[in-house]
């Protein structure tokens, strides 16, 4: 049953994957997905994988895109199961699931202390702006790549 769940959660991101990298190569400026996440925009994704310069994501292009984020998908997977799966049954269990809800939590928390700078609770866009501009500077400095 975890096995047919997880193939399921896989196939699931592969659509939408392919659905993000299908929406670049037609103009829209969400890029994957188009949800306002950590996603790349048309730009970044044509900047990257648009290897012949051709303003399109041609085929090619696109699968290399496809197992690059596979393979940050499956890397941030290991991280998550090396930090949370302390059975170390190879699964994220219930109660692991809940330490991973309470340090989503915690670090939401800091978050709003630290870029809240109103109090009311929540982050405004320029509130939400200052925190992308110092995670940008944070991952440049880190030399970390989307």
């Amino acid at each position: 049953m975890k096995k047919t769940i997880a193939a399921l959660v896989v196939a699931t991101a592969a659509a939408g994957m392919s659905i993000g990298i299908a929406r670049a190569d037609q103009g829209d400026d969400k890029g994957f997905g188009g949800h306002g996440h950590r996603h790349m925009d048309k730009a970044a994704l044509l900047e990257k994988y648009d290897a012949n310069h051709n303003g399109v994501l041609d085929p090619e292009e696109k699968e290399a895109a496809r197992k690059d984020w596979e393979a940050r998908r499956a890397a941030h997977q290991a991280k998550m199961l090396e930090k949370y799966d302390t059975n170390h049954n190879g699964t994220i269990d219930p109660e692991e699931r809940a330490a991973i809800k309470a340090d989503h939590e915690a670090r939401r928390a800091e978050m709003l202390k630290k870029y809240d700078t109103d109090g009311d609770g929540k982050l405004s866009p320029s509130e939400r702006e200052a925190l992308r501009k110092d995670m940008r500077e944070k991952h440049q400095s880190s030399g970390e790549s989307r």
